[in-house]
């Protein structure tokens, strides 16, 4: 991960229960500079990116990847996408994930 957790402030740290219904663990947001997740569980968590307004597209075998326990995912100003960003598991009950954010 890069320094721009430090450059921008650091944002807020939050967690979602991600469930396999999927749940949005990010609004859409035109100002965001950064984006870091974490998959703090025993199961895969797989992201979906698309733009707002639309319904949850997030599937278990699609889109990015989270490996258990660590496996990461971030936005930066390399790579940014300012849409929301849904997050599914395919296993059982919820499982966390862990967000920080900045504008």
């Amino acid at each position: 991960m890069s320094n721009l957790l430090i450059s921008h402030g650091g944002g807020v740290p939050e967690g979602y229960d991600v469930t396999t219904m999927g749940i949005k663990v990010a609004s859409e947001n035109d100002r965001r500079k950064f984006w870091v997740c974490v998959n703090a569980s025993d199961t895969p968590v797989y992201l979906a990116l698309h733009t707002a307004g639309g319904a949850n597209t997030a599937e278990v075998g699609k889109g990015v990847y989270l490996a258990p326990n660590g496996g990461s995912f971030e936005l930066n100003n390399v790579n940014m996408y300012y849409g929301e960003i849904w997050a599914i598991h395919g296993g059982t009950g919820v499982k966390r994930l862990c967000v920080q954010s900045g504008v």
